[in-house]
């Protein structure tokens, strides 16, 4: 049995950052992972996540979403790998919406480069959608595209240069907190360290009870789309397009260069199409269900709405998970009557551009018992 200072449980967006501010903090730590890292039965994976920094969602990610930026471009010359495009983020709605509202209304508040559109302007600057006329809509060009499979791979072999060691396909039976550390079991034994962070994402409820009432797993299916013959797609942004109350939002994320240069005709060098949100709750033990021609059907249907002349053939579709909390914001914190254990958890969908930052404030609060970054408002503690 090792003695480690850290013990990170889980690797993927959120446990690999941990992982890798750990190593670079010179700590003796170690990952346990369950599967393999960003494998294909939990959230970090699709080739492709939005980043951005006009929030809608709450205007407090803001200083959180810049450092995650900048953390991911340190990752990209740490790594040698590149991990982000900047082809731009769009969002659509009607005069009333409140994520393009919301994303204008955080740009103001924190000075973020982000251009106002009416749906003249909006047809003019990206013809590939068909608005109303009562349309607005915001443009951030300085966002885009995160490879999730990359990032979470280069913080790894960071964190193991930097000394940090990894268990995979070893799964975490349970945490034992005593005056002295944290004793982690697995089916291959017990670790022992000073202190422990859970990212298990959608398996956090079997490690931490206490949680499960704040988080339902859901299946998310994410379709990938071939623009149809004679439409050139070259150029063209993420975007997202506010349905109003009621409906989820349909998305878009353009390839980025490296998957179109890889192979066009690939699932990962086309564009990614889905529906924010679902009430199709899973169990992770047992998996989300495949997409099936009902699920294709719905995420064309509603990209042909918006954008009809690339909503061609249904090249791939796979399925990931979202572990949502009551409101759509994340949970992150120290362990109630704990000192030991600390966790994320509840990404809610949104959760992958913040990744750095989450790891960044983990591995302090397990390090040093506090930390500078601003995430007082993840936690848990809001719930009552």
């Amino acid at each position: 049995m090792h003695r480690w200072d850290l013990i990170v449980i889980g690797t993927g967006a959120v446990g690999s950052a941990a992982l890798r501010a750990a190593g670079e903090a010179g700590a003796r730590v170690l990952g346990i992972e369950q599967f393999t890292p960003a494998n294909l039965r939990g959230s970090s994976h699709g080739h492709s996540r939005i980043f951005r920094h006009a929030y809608f969602e709450h205007a407090d990610y803001v200083p959180l979403l810049r450092h995650s930026t900048a953390r991911f471009e340190s990752l990209e010359q740490a790594s040698g790998e590149s991990l982000l495009h900047r082809c731009g983020v769009l969002l659509m709605g009607g005069p009333t919406s409140g994520a393009v509202r919301g994303s204008l209304d955080s740009a103001v508040r924190w000075q973020l480069a982000v251009d106002a559109l009416d749906a003249e302007a909006l047809r003019t600057r990206f013809p590939w959608f068909g608005v109303p006329d009562d349309a607005i809509a915001s443009f951030e060009p300085d966002a885009g595209i995160v490879r999730p499979e990359a990032s979470v791979h280069a913080a790894i072999r960071v964190a193991r240069a930097h000394g940090a060691e990894l268990l995979t396909t070893t799964r975490v039976q349970r945490i034992d907190e005593d005056a002295a550390g944290v004793v982690v079991h697995t089916a291959q034994g017990i670790e022992r360290a000073g202190t422990v962070i859970v990212c298990a994402g959608a398996w956090t409820a079997r490690l931490l009870p206490e949680l499960a009432p704040l988080l339902r797993v859901t299946r998310q299916v994410q379709a990938w789309v071939a623009p149809r013959a004679g439409t050139d797609a070259t150029g063209m942004p993420c975007w997202l397009l506010d349905r109003g109350p009621g409906q989820p939002a349909v998305y878009g994320l353009a390839p980025g260069p490296q998957a179109i240069e890889a192979n066009p005709n690939s699932p990962s060098g086309l564009p990614k199409v889905a529906l924010h949100g679902s009430d199709d709750l899973v169990d992770p033990e047992a998996g989300a269900r495949p997409p099936d021609d009902s699920d294709l059907e719905r995420v064309h249907r509603a990209y042909s709405g918006i954008a009809p002349g690339l909503a061609g053939e249904v090249m791939a579709a796979a399925t990931c998970l979202y572990t949502m909390s009551p409101d759509g914001n994340f949970l992150l914190g120290t362990r109630r009557g704990s000192r030991r254990t600390h966790f994320a958890a509840g990404l809610s969908g949104h959760g992958f551009k913040l990744s750095p930052v989450l790891g960044d404030a983990l591995c302090d609060l397990a390090l040093h018992g506090r930390t500078a970054l601003p995430v007082g408002f993840l936690s848990p503690d809001r719930f009552g």
